[in-house]
């Protein structure tokens, strides 16, 4: 693969430092590549523009303090990040084997990242530097802020930042809580109060702090129905307009969450300009695939107003979403067709869901205090801008730029929003699909639809029926690639057996099925902790043979039971099942 010369990048050896005092120190379980969608290089690179010494070491050797310290102690803090994906889900499947390939190490190796990567790294710094200020960030510290169901272990665990032993917990997007750290680090000031993070106040006997206060960890280890409420109201505080203080009490004191810090107009239109090359560290010897996925495309919006039970998105990037300008986008797709790798296809132009783009809150004041836990289930909120007019726009113009021949969608459309604007269902069809265009109807049973707060099937059915018409028109042959989800709480063998059903009757075979895993945080790794769903109904958990059944269902489109011989273990230790990861 292409190459860059190392002082392009941020620095990963003593040579590349040329002498100077590291500030911050950045672990990641990540192999380093420099793209804004890689949290360490984008934090890095945020810390850089503002004169700070940054320097990364990535997947270290976690054996010993070795690796840690080869760049010296840096003179105000050492950030970890776990990686762009939960350390577990990265390395186990939905029945606990481990992956053969790991999409954020060279050449796709696994086993070059620990198991709870964020404790293991924050101790390793700790017995590499002593009392250095450590600060947690990234997914897995973003859903593990709070007491959380570990799956693996079959039993909650408590807040990361207790167990790292972690001066403070960034949660979400950090960039604009990493610069007040360092600043606040920088002047001896105390960490306490900054937008986006947690601390913990210490101590058995602390007064209660003003805000909402979650079950206690106690609570929550005695009855894990405490999870579920603690998982709907961190939820909740995700709605736009409603953003309060969060604590929950442990032995040691209080884990306190800051409110969310508020975006600003444009935010990422500044990050975008950062100098950012699309290369890996010239350290490596084989591709990384995930540089190789998103090397030709841009991010061009945060957040996600689905409010899906299973996903993480909520616990991180929060429910409102935060779009470029188009002129920004524009201009980081210019340096992308100027760059000597470009051969001609963008290969997406979109972020957590394509066509959310826009989707934001036409009045803000209208969310505050609002109960729902989706914009877009059970029906579209009137309150949210639903027109694809800015996105159109955006592609056209892309589509249009010199060098460019094509543009795809391919982090896939939200089919309910997509029904709002037949236009872009036209347009989508004509020019940004590469014959296949992704959606996630997830299910076909209205119970389990419901639980997962997805729209009906006939949704689905209403896209595909426009989007074939619209294809068909174009004179192109192209198809809807539909994801589903094996063995999600509450999905009964009847249940399961809808989806083959369905999938016989379209004569259809899926090549890529997911088998729910409980991401930690989510509503649906609590209702999975605690068997319950958010109503309060009992639910049928099912074990390892019954999920593998309904996986195969999924791939061989009938429902008739398998003959394949399962494994008997559970998809946990303690219960039975496992958020939302590929097999």
């Amino acid at each position: 693969m292409a190459k860059t010369n190392a002082t392009a990048l941020l620095p990963m050896t003593l040579d590349e430092l040329e002498g100077k005092e590291l500030d911050v120190l950045l672990v990641t379980g990540d192999a380093y590549f420099d793209h804004p969608s890689h949290g360490a290089a984008l934090i890095g690179r945020v810390l850089q523009a503002a004169g700070y010494v940054v320097g990364i070491v990535a997947q270290p050797d976690w054996r010993s303090t070795f690796n840690f310290a080869k760049l010296g102690r840096p003179r105000l803090f050492a950030g970890v990040t776990a990686g762009a994906v939960d350390s577990s889900l990265n390395t186990y499947t939905a029945s606990g084997r481990k992956r053969r390939l790991d999409a954020y190490s060279p050449g796709g190796r696994s086993g070059l990242r620990p198991d709870n990567a964020s404790i293991v790294y924050a101790s390793r710094l700790k017995e590499a530097f002593g009392p250095l200020p450590i600060v947690l960030g990234g997914l897995e510290a973003s859903l593990r802020r709070f007491g959380y169901f570990d799956a693996r272990a079959g039993k909650p665990r408590r807040s990361v930042l207790l167990d790292t032993r972690a001066d403070i917990l960034v949660y979400g997007p950090g960039e604009e809580a990493v610069l007040e750290i360092a600043a606040r680090l920088a002047a001896g000031r105390d960490l306490m109060g900054i937008p986006g993070t947690c601390v913990l106040l210490r101590g058995a006997q602390v007064e209660a702090p003003q805000g909402v206060e979650l079950p206690s960890f106690a609570e929550i280890a005695q009855d894990t129905s405490a999870l579920l409420r603690q998982a709907l109201a961190v939820e909740h505080s995700g709605i736009p307009g409603f953003s309060k203080r969060m604590w929950q009490r442990y032995d040691e004191g209080v884990v306190l969450a800051e409110p969310p810090a508020k975006p600003k107009r444009f935010h990422l239109d500044s990050i975008a300009e950062l100098p950012f090359c699309a290369l890996a560290h010239p350290s490596y010897q084989e591709p990384i695939p995930a540089l190789e996925t998103v090397r030709f495309s841009v991010v061009s919006h945060r957040g996600c107003p689905g409010g899906c039970s299973f996903c993480s998105l909520a616990a991180h990037q929060g429910r409102g979403v935060r779009a470029r300008s188009t002129e920004s986008v524009l201009e980081e797709l210019r340096r992308i067709v100027g760059s000597g790798p470009f051969r001609g296809t963008i290969t997406d132009i979109g972020g957590p869901t394509a066509n959310a783009f826009g989707a934001a809150s036409k009045d803000l004041e209208k969310c505050r205090g609002c109960g729902r836990a989706s914009c877009l289930y059970p029906r579209i909120c009137s309150n949210l801008e639903t027109s694809h007019e800015g996105l159109l726009e955006l592609l056209e113009k892309a589509r249009g730029l010199k060098g460019v021949r094509h543009v795809l969608l391919q982090s896939g459309v939200r089919h309910d929003l997509a029904l709002q604007d037949p236009r872009f269902i036209v347009e989508v069809a004509r020019h940004y699909t590469g014959g296949h265009l992704k959606v996630a109807p997830e299910h076909v049973h209205p119970e389990v639809l419901r639980r997962m707060r997805k729209p009906s099937i006939e949704r689905f059915e209403e896209l595909e029926r426009r989007f074939l018409e619209a294809s068909r028109a174009a004179g192109k042959e192209q198809y809807l690639v539909p994801y589903f989800i094996a063995g999600f709480p509450g999905c009964t063998p009847s249940q399961g057996d809808a989806v083959g059903q369905f999938l016989q009757g379209r004569g259809q075979k899926l090549q890529q099925v997911q088998t729910f895993i409980p991401v930690p945080g989510t509503v649906a790794a609590a209702m999975l902790a605690c068997g319950k769903d958010e109503n309060g109904e009992r639910l049928t958990l099912a074990d390892l043979r019954e999920a593998e059944r309904q996986k195969q269902i999924l791939t061989q489109g009938s429902a008739r039971p398998s003959r394949q011989r399962s494994p008997r273990k559970p998809l946990v230790s303690r219960r039975k099942n496992t958020g939302q990861v590929e097999d």
